[in-house]
């Protein structure tokens, strides 16, 4: 997976962001806006964006391919997602501290469970063992994708591969 153009987190955003004491176009119960500056992110002066080119993004399904049980697997993206309840507890220290920098997650507890082939994007911070959530409140991954596994089909992007 380590090879030129492989991307397996969002990236940030290119310009700087404030909030603006403002009501949300998104959300009615947030009462301030995050948004994009004139200033360029320090981040991403340091990935040399003088020699990047600018493309059109493609939503779709990421997925890539690589080692399981000694075969090469597609994996497809799945984001390990908080609970209803932790959900609401993140939202409500966003709204009151305007961040969710702070907030103590509990993966274990916290988190929905995923399958037992799921693994953490690269790159995602680990403490104690255990993979920290975005600062969306999710943790990037993969599962293997099984051909045969019932209610899982293919990503359409792959299945002139399969």
């Amino acid at each position: 997976m380590r090879r030129l153009g492989s991307v397996q987190q969002k990236i940030p955003c290119v310009f700087l962001t404030e909030v603006k004491e403002e009501q949300s176009r998104k959300r009615e119960s947030q009462q301030f806006q995050v948004v994009a500056t004139e200033n360029v992110n320090p981040i991403v002066l340091e990935s040399n964006i003088n020699s990047a080119l600018a493309t059109e993004k493609l939503d779709g399904t990421c997925c890539y391919v690589s080692m399981y049980k000694e075969q090469p697997y597609l994996w497809a993206r799945l984001d390990r997602k908080p609970t209803k309840q932790a959900r609401k507890r993140f939202k409500r220290h966003q709204c009151s501290y305007r961040s969710g920098k702070g907030f103590a997650w509990d993966v274990e507890e916290d988190f929905k469970t995923v399958p037992e082939t799921w693994v953490p994007a690269l790159r995602v911070e680990h403490q104690n063992g255990q993979p920290v959530p975005d600062e969306h409140g999710h943790i990037p991954g993969f599962k293997v994708y099984l051909s045969n596994a019932p209610n899982n089909p293919a990503p359409s992007c792959t299945t002139k591969f399969l």
